[in-house]
């Protein structure tokens, strides 16, 4: 198909008739396309690279994958992988499931989610759509290449929120690895909510230049506020709602403002639930379940469930704690009210730096305008990146080009500084050739699935029911050996519910926590919100999990 013409858009029978197959799929039962979806659609049916930039809840998967499923369809062959979906987390990968299994499985498209909660074998199989995390795309990019051989297509949901952060960073040396390994060049789309400049999201994510493509219009924000958390919900209470989300930055601040709301009473403390990546998969999974089932709850969750995660008719959203950006702010916004014309945000500042942020983020949205963030990529993400890309060639990789993989990350000095250190430091290895070859402890790491996400809470260590034996959680090792082991009766709140620390793998009795530990035991302290708990919470990293391995004079610079 030609390209079309700049601002070409379909209308519903001219989507139909270009793409008849996967639209039916897809999008048979729906009376109407949405504005992304007309605008979208003639550009990727052409098979143009294309950054789609549209509101929360305006289709922009489908979007997508209709006319990539559609090419896809009468590709020659279709061995490994046909589509790679990355997705910033594992909800976000629940929920494409939820929605696209159906309409793949028509097209005799096999759907596999592959993540950390769910480790699918993909390496020796036909895939139709893969959505993965860029931590699992790293690891089957070392372990199993020849998966991507053939691949047709590449789609990243919800670019900005990984843009400018060192999974953006991990990303975009991901792609440049990918691409060079292939003798066919896939097709690239990155989808993004409203953002300053897509144009760069794309150029830093693919290398190249990429169509944008805006449509749909945000929908207007009521911004009100709130002192704390259950003043809010007291207040969301007192006016008839009946069902809200409360977001917060941290795991530890999500456990928290869900005991203060259950304690203040506003609410039964059954309906009060949270959601937050140191659950376990089927917990989490049945609380998606259970909020999008309920009529009425409260339900606490870190950006988990920032993305794009239908959670049912969810009304105001609760922002404890402002966001990092304007466009963070409208995703988290965007998760309520996705049935109505408008929004509602109720911000609880938790200091003056919140509230000097959520007026900013007033005045940005008054304005129309998103102001663009500075681009500063993250270092670490040097040394992880080279660790992965040695993990995955064994015998080593001409210094030169590792130097030009990493090139997007630093200046050629720092780059430099940081191999050499690397290699002081016995973490590489020189060897003929002017190449570098990861050393044995590396390969250690990499065969332990150690190398490949930069994600900063480190080693986390499991928590284990002891009535029960059933694992609860996790917590980060770090944080939780520093706390613990100075309380006498430590208690640690985790997926709402306060726990006793009774033990660990490595000692025994109350806060104890060997080293080295790779669980820990406890006992119910009471359940959700219980009088006279003071919880202890297990505090996380604040840098990449590879910072440590960058050369001192890099480690003090602040990003």
């Amino acid at each position: 198909m030609p390209p079309p013409p700049p601002g070409a858009t379909f209308d519903r029978n001219e989507a139909r008739t270009a793409m008849p197959r996967a639209f039916a799929a897809f999008l048979g039962a729906y009376p109407r396309i949405t504005p992304i979806q007309a605008a979208a659609f003639p550009v990727l049916a052409s098979g143009r690279d294309a950054v789609l930039v549209a509101p929360a809840a305006s289709g922009k998967t489908e979007a997508a994958l209709v006319p990539l499923c559609e090419r896809l369809l009468h590709l020659p062959s279709r061995a490994g992988a046909g589509i790679l979906y990355v997705v910033p987390t594992r909800a976000l990968a629940n929920d494409i499931e939820v929605r696209c299994r159906g309409p793949a499985a028509s097209l005799r498209l096999d759907l596999v989610i592959r993540t950390g909660d769910r480790p699918t074998a993909v390496a020796d199989r036909d895939v139709g759509v893969l959505v993965t995390t860029p931590e699992s795309f790293d690891s089957l990019l070392c372990r199993a290449p020849r998966l991507f051989s053939a691949l047709g297509a590449a789609v990243v949901d919800e670019a900005h929120l990984m843009d400018g952060t060192y999974r953006g960073d991990q990303l975009r040396i991901l792609f440049r690895r990918l691409l060079r390994g292939l003798k066919r060049r896939p097709q690239l789309v990155a989808m993004s909510a409203t953002i300053a400049d897509p144009a760069a999201v794309g150029r830093r994510l693919f290398d190249a230049d990429a169509v944008v493509v805006r449509a749909g219009a945000d929908r207007p924000v009521r911004i009100d506020s709130a002192p704390d958390a259950p003043s809010a919900i007291r207040a969301l209470r007192a006016a008839g709602v009946t069902k809200a989300l409360v977001f917060c930055n941290s795991r530890r601040r999500v456990e928290e403002v869900s005991f203060a709301i259950a304690a203040a009473g506003i609410w039964p403390r059954e309906r009060v639930m949270v959601h937050h990546a140191s659950l376990p998969r089927r917990e989490r999974e049945d609380v998606e379940r259970a909020f999008r089932r309920w009529e009425a709850g409260i339900l606490v969750a870190t950006t988990t469930l920032e993305l794009g995660v239908d959670i049912g008719d969810v009304e105001p959203v609760v922002l404890v704690g402002a966001p990092e950006t304007s466009a963070a702010f409208r995703q988290r916004v965007g998760r309520g009210c996705r049935r109505k014309a408008g929004m509602v945000a109720i911000c609880v500042p938790e200091d003056d730096a919140d509230r000097e942020a959520f007026d900013g983020i007033r005045a940005a949205l008054d304005g129309g305008d998103l102001p663009p963030m500075p681009y500063v990529p993250d270092l670490s993400v040097a040394v992880q990146q080279a660790f992965s890309t040695l993990f995955g060639a064994p015998r080593g990789l001409r210094r030169a080009d590792l130097l030009a993989l990493l090139a997007p990350l630093g200046t050629r000095g720092d780059l430099s500084g940081i191999l050499d250190h690397l290699v002081s430091e016995g973490h590489l290895e020189s060897a003929s050739g002017d190449r570098l070859v990861a050393s044995t402890a590396v390969m250690d790491m990499g065969e332990r699935g150690r190398i490949h996400g930069n994600i900063p809470d480190g080693r986390t260590v499991k928590v284990v029911d002891s009535a029960t034996g059933r694992v609860v959680g996790e917590v980060s090792a770090a944080g939780l050996g520093a706390r613990a082991g100075a309380a006498d009766d430590g208690t640690l709140a985790l997926g709402g519910r306060s726990w006793r620390v009774t033990g660990s793998s490595g000692g025994t009795g109350p806060g104890a926590f060997g080293r080295g530990a790779d669980h820990i035991r406890v006992s119910s302290a009471g359940g959700v919100g219980a009088p006279g708990v003071a919880p202890l919470f297990a505090r996380r990293a604040e840098v990449g999990a590879f910072h440590r391995y960058l050369p001192e004079r890099l480690r003090r610079r602040v990003r």
